[in-house]
């Protein structure tokens, strides 16, 4: 290798010598594509059909919401709006948003996207992270390119392979191998080529790079799923016409297959054309369509979004459509005057969503046949705000009534009567009818058993639901069964969050001690110690919570001497707490009292029943009775030490 080419290798900024200014904007050009595709690499998202992804459905019902509304001039311009809103101080960028808005009919949505301008990092940016705001925004151009992409689609004649290069973090391609077999959704557009050369160029340009690998996507398309790969030849419609370019729509599946190591820094992943038609997905789609069903575009968002949680876009949507609304249209108003108040309920603006479902019930009264679905929806919202105000009679008035239209509606095993079980036994158990409860929570569990799409998440809420009534009624056999078919699904579960596993160690560990089975009551306790420990930030009073317990187990089985240690553990962590937790630390003290008095250190027991009297004397939620109990620990100290 000559002089001038050798010494640049120790410098990684430098990417070569150019005498060419041709060669130079080809570099630049390559470079630019090569690192939009390594932003794709974060942006695959795993789908066990076994354990359906909720967030991926919702994701593409938005999609499915933002293509079916209707074009309308304020689209565009809102568009143009937020293009320039976001790229202030940018000339060039500035200068081509100008462009846009002037002479966007005289090309066509893919030359635009195609083009090195913004618009691509932009869009597949949005989309990848799921910014539902910036979406929303730019829905417009978003809802051009799918349309073109469909108008352009031609379905093979044949089977094909399609072929994508890019570079991979090491961690990320060590996901891509841990999922075979599994299932990828790309959330954003996703450019491909016919021409294996094109990509392995993308994939050998990352090996330069230390911290990725350059892998090159093999894309099978066959006989079976041929209709279901959504893509357009792009040699026509880009603004480069050299890459042999195809490009998917959103959301395309594809299962993972064979990962191969061709040389060094250089991988090959066979992706496998697949489809959504999986009865799982399919059903649960439906019941989120049903679930999201309005009359306009506009609605079906407002209502999308506040089930996805974003309820902030969820209440700037429902103010548009109830500013925007007709006189003539009372029902469309009910309908957004109810999605308002889901939306102040979701904010704790238990009042006001009080309010506007009352607005609501008075539209839908003067219907005579009012749709009985809106109707047993609005008083299952209503039940809901008097439960959070206590006023469970009241409450339980308003579920009765949405289960009474439902029987009446619906087959008995019918989906919506989930809630309105689950509701009615929320209501009985906060009035203490706890068999009532647990019958409505059974029958809620049926349902769930029954149902086409299992949703493993919610049957572990009604399981925990059950657990804790027989837990109320002293059947602790039956609650040990029920937490168990908790953890169950927990274990078999891709759960994030650790925390409610540790939740359900608890559980198991807190009926165990109500049967005397302390061995196994303390292992549970360590086990959600252990998780808990683990996770960031280190909840400190928790840790005290669970360490209190499997003391007090070690104090009920005479081991004072171990209690001791461990009541000292829950003082450390109730030190490192940011939570201000006096009536645990204040009972801590007075325990310590107890297992010094047990051994004969009656000193150091009149010290820690003293500790005990201050803290709770001085605390805010100082509690007359419990200031009794240690006053009382604390004067047998003090006439023994006499």
């Amino acid at each position: 290798m000559p002089k001038d080419k050798q010494w640049i290798k120790d410098w990684t900024k430098i990417k070569g010598i150019f005498i060419d200014i041709n060669k130079i904007c080809e570099k630049l050009k390559q470079d630019i594509q090569q690192c939009r595709r390594e932003s794709i690499a974060i942006s695959m998202e795993s789908i066990d059909l076994n354990r359906l992804d909720s967030s991926f459905m919702y994701t593409k019902l938005l999609k499915e919401v933002i293509l079916d509304m209707e074009d309308d001039s304020k689209a565009k311009k809102e568009f143009i709006q937020f293009c320039r809103k976001n790229n202030i101080g940018d000339l060039d960028r500035m200068n081509i948003i100008d462009e846009l808005e002037l002479n966007y009919d005289m090309y066509t949505p893919i030359w635009w996207y195609t083009r090195g301008c913004f618009l691509y990092d932009m869009i597949n940016q949005a989309l990848r992270l799921k910014e539902i705001n910036v979406i929303i925004q730019i829905r417009f151009f978003i809802r051009e390119l799918h349309k073109q992409i469909e108008k352009l689609y031609k379905q093979p004649s044949e089977e094909l392979i399609l072929y994508r290069g890019q570079g991979l973090s090491y961690a990320d391609l060590q996901q891509l191998r841990l999922r075979k077999d599994g299932l990828y959704s790309f959330h954003q557009f996703l450019s491909t080529s016919t021409n294996r050369n094109v990509a392995l160029t993308y994939a050998l340009s990352n090996r330069e790079n230390p911290e990725l690998e350059g892998v090159i996507f093999h894309i099978h398309i066959d006989a079976a799923t041929l209709k279901f790969a959504l893509f357009a030849s792009l040699n026509e419609e880009s603004y480069y016409k050299t890459e042999d370019e195809c490009l998917f729509a959103m959301h395309s599946i594809f299962r993972i297959g064979e990962i191969t190591k061709l040389q060094h820094k250089l991988w090959q992943v066979e992706l496998s054309m697949t489809n959504d038609e999986d009865k799982d997905l399919k059903k649960l789609a439906e019941n989120i369509r049903e679930a999201t069903q309005e009359s306009t575009g506009w609605d079906r968002l407002g209502k999308l979004l506040l089930n996805m949680g974003n309820v902030d876009k969820a209440e700037e949507v429902s103010e548009i459509l109830i500013k925007n609304s007709s006189e003539d249209d009372l029902e469309g108003l009910a309908h957004r005057y109810h999605l308002m108040g889901s939306v102040k309920q979701n904010k704790g603006d238990h009042k006001e969503a009080f309010s506007l479902y009352e607005k609501t019930l008075n539209i839908y009264q003067s219907f005579p046949n009012s749709n009985h679905l809106n109707m047993t929806r609005l008083y299952n919202d209503i039940g809901s705000v008097h439960i959070h105000n206590q006023e469970y009679l009241q409450a339980l008035k308003f579920h009765q009534m949405a289960l009474d239209i439902e029987i009446k509606s619906n087959p008995l095993n019918h989906s919506d009567l989930i809630t309105t079980y689950g509701n009615l036994a929320e209501v009985h158990k906060h009035l203490g009818h706890y068999p009532e409860s647990l019958k409505f929570y059974q029958q809620k569990l049926s349902i769930h058993k029954k149902s086409t799409t299992f949703n493993y998440l919610n049957l572990s809420i009604t399981y925990e639901s059950i657990a804790e009534i027989h837990y109320i009624m002293e059947e602790y056999s039956k609650a040990l069964k029920f937490f168990r078919k908790v953890f169950k699904i927990q274990q078999h579960r891709l759960i994030l969050d650790r925390s409610t596993i540790a939740d359900t160690h608890k559980n198991i560990g807190k009926v165990h001690k109500k049967m005397e089975n302390y061995t196994e009551a303390t292992l549970h306790y360590q086990y959600a110690h252990d998780i808990l420990g683990k996770s960031l930030p280190v909840n400190f009073s928790e840790l005290a919570r669970i360490f209190n317990e499997i003391a007090e187990i070690n104090k009920k089985m005479g081991d004072s001497l171990k209690a001791l240690e461990l009541y000292k553990e829950v003082l450390r962590y109730l030190k490192r707490s940011s939570n201000q937790e006096d009536t645990l630390l204040a009972d801590t003290h007075n325990n310590i009292g107890q297992m010094y008095e047990s051994i004969g250190n009656l000193t150091k027991a009149f010290y820690s029943y003293r500790q005990a009297i201050v803290i709770e004397g001085q605390s805010l939620l100082r509690n007359h009775s419990r200031l009794q109990l240690y006053q009382t620990d604390f004067h047998r100290i003090q006439r023994m030490l006499k």
